[in-house]
């Protein structure tokens, strides 16, 4: 069983495609920060700053979980 991710440079058809892959990782950083942003709302309306740098790590997802 491989565990590593599929590489996102590669198209369906094992061909390179950076095109894709630089538009799917900007939409994943966009994500990302959308996601720091609401953090620290978070932190903030409870009365806190985040100080320090938040490093984020995608889940998994389990196929026997499901």
């Amino acid at each position: 069983m491989n565990n590593r991710k599929p590489d996102m440079r590669y198209n369906e058809s094992g061909l390179k495609d950076m095109t894709a892959y630089i538009a799917l990782r900007k939409i994943q950083r966009e994500e990302r920060q959308k996601l720091i942003h609401k953090l620290k709302d978070i932190a903030k309306q409870h009365g806190y700053e985040i100080v320090n740098i938040i490093r984020l790590k995608e889940i998994e997802e389990d196929k026997n979980e499901r």
